[in-house]
């Protein structure tokens, strides 16, 4: 058996590749990473808590035996100046190999309504916003694949570019989640589509990893009840190892370009990957387009 566990696919090999990855020093992203490492690939770990990411690093090399297999850049994705600065140290550790696989994990959810650096609602702009403008910031460098992690809380989402950011009330978490992920989700689909047209190397992956045991779903503001719902859904929700299935299946797998890879269960709740259906609002090319015009304006992302 594989290291993914799955009998009917060959462990890739990553020796000599490139992998960009955000989210790593945590949850499903730090398994992808262990994952990728094992595999041989470099990674450049983009983080913004630099003792997590230390540990991961530990960690990696203790298991692959390569101190050269881990390098860390500083990135805060609530601040675009931070995402700037980091595309800049990104470029320079790349060299002129470049990067092979530019992989987006990193989320947010919040429990009341706040504003990241830039004035943008906070899960809008760690999810959504600041991604678009590490992906365009970095995509010239790129060299195979764009995977981008959504979530099937998208169908749950709706677009109101007169009030993108919640600012006239309405706000809610399940709102605000579920818009920055159909913002993702669109954004995904014009530049997948947008790549597919230049036929060159590169394509775009979108990816649900389904119901995962991490940090993301403590966001009660009590600690006691955080730890609570993590024992109440330990048995129903997939642990960390096998969030990170989908993720590594969208890096790594040959997939028709612009794909949607998630859990094969009930609901894409937990189960193994495979092509998943996305909202009908999610597949909108017209909507995809004047959303991804209206992103790239508030991050000031510079298309391809």
């Amino acid at each position: 058996m594989n290291a993914m566990g799955w009998e009917h696919l060959h462990a890739p090999d990553l020796r000599g590749l490139t992998v960009v990855m955000t989210g790593a020093s945590d949850g499903l992203g730090r398994e992808a990473a262990l994952q990728l490492a094992h595999w041989g690939a470099e990674l450049i770990l983009a983080v913004r808590d630099r003792a997590k990411a230390e540990v991961v690093r530990s960690r990696i090399v203790r298991e692959t035996g390569r101190p050269e297999a881990v390098r860390l850049v500083h990135l805060d994705l609530a601040d675009l100046d931070s995402v700037r600065s980091a595309a800049h140290g990104i470029t320079e550790l790349a060299g002129e190999h470049g990067i092979d696989l530019l992989i987006h994990v990193a989320g947010l959810v919040t429990r009341r309504r706040q504003v990241s650096a830039d004035g943008f609602e906070l899960m809008m702009g760690v999810n959504a916003l600041a991604p678009l403008l590490l992906t365009d910031l970095l995509l010239p460098l790129v060299r195979e694949r764009v995977v981008v992690t959504a979530s099937d809380a998208h169908t749950a989402g709706a677009i109101d570019l007169a009030d993108p950011h919640f600012s006239r009330g309405g706000w809610s978490l399940p709102a605000a989640y579920g818009r920055s992920k159909l913002v993702t989700m669109l954004w995904g689909l014009e530049l997948a589509e947008r790549l597919r047209e230049q036929a060159g190397p590169v394509d775009l992956q979108l990816v649900h990893p389904g119901w995962v045991l991490t940090n993301l779903q403590n966001a009660t503001g009590s600690a006691r009840l955080d730890r609570m719902i993590t024992e109440v859904t330990r048995p129903l929700a997939m642990p960390a190892t096998q969030g990170a299935a989908p993720v590594l299946f969208a890096a790594t797998q040959p997939l028709p370009p612009g794909s949607y890879i998630g859990p094969d269960g009930i609901r894409a709740l937990r189960g193994r990957p495979t092509l998943l259906r996305r909202s009908e609002a999610a597949l909108d090319r017209d909507l995809a387009e004047e959303v991804t015009a209206w992103a790239r304006a508030e991050s000031g992302g510079c298309g391809v």
